[in-house]
């Protein structure tokens, strides 16, 4: 009986070893999952904390940028094109949509942002995963209505490949209170 066991193990090791990688498209491609929204109240200022999540698939592994060591901004990842003032120094672009009568008005505010490097090393592989993204921005004092909002998401690679855009559902802000 030991002695097919090994063998079964043998197989299967064998058959994992053979598991073929995702044949991905090397322009990343996200799929809209949630917005996660945490309400709350300190001194009188009621805050709303809202997580973009969207699940990503890249068949080069190029996502993602560098926060610098130490919080500078110096290395291969802020020389051009990612420097700053750039269109492509945020990785994550974030536009606000607000509901007005029934149809979203695009908001000149953004809430664009860098994701960190998926991989830690530049070989070349597909991946797959969700990213989680925070936006804090929200207060009754800065942005005092209880809108309906939704979100314009997209990414960049470091090829400079734009994601296809999508669209997060509606956010009622401040719902919590």
């Amino acid at each position: 009986m030991l002695k097919y066991g090994a063998l079964l193990l043998v197989v299967a090791l064998i058959a994992a070893g053979c598991r073929e990688e995702p044949n991905y498209s090397d322009v990343p491609e996200i799929t809209f999952d949630r917005v996660e929204q945490y309400t709350f109240t300190k001194n009188k200022v009621t805050f709303d904390s809202l997580v973009i999540a969207v699940d990503y698939q890249d068949g080069d592994g190029n996502l993602g940028l560098s926060r610098g060591e130490g919080g500078s901004q110096s290395g291969p990842d802020f020389e051009p094109p990612f420097n700053p003032g750039s269109q492509y120094f945020d990785n994550f672009i974030v536009n606000l949509q607000v509901k007005r009568d029934g149809e979203y008005v695009n908001s000149p505010v953004n809430f664009n942002g860098r994701f960190p490097r998926l991989s830690s090393d530049e070989k070349e592989e597909a991946l797959e995963g969700e990213i989680r993204y925070t936006i804090t921005s929200f207060t009754t004092e800065s942005y005092p209505f209880r809108d309906t909002v939704r979100f314009e998401v997209f990414i960049y690679d470091r090829a400079l490949n734009k994601s296809n855009v999508v669209y997060t559902d509606d956010v009622v802000l401040y719902q919590g209170q």
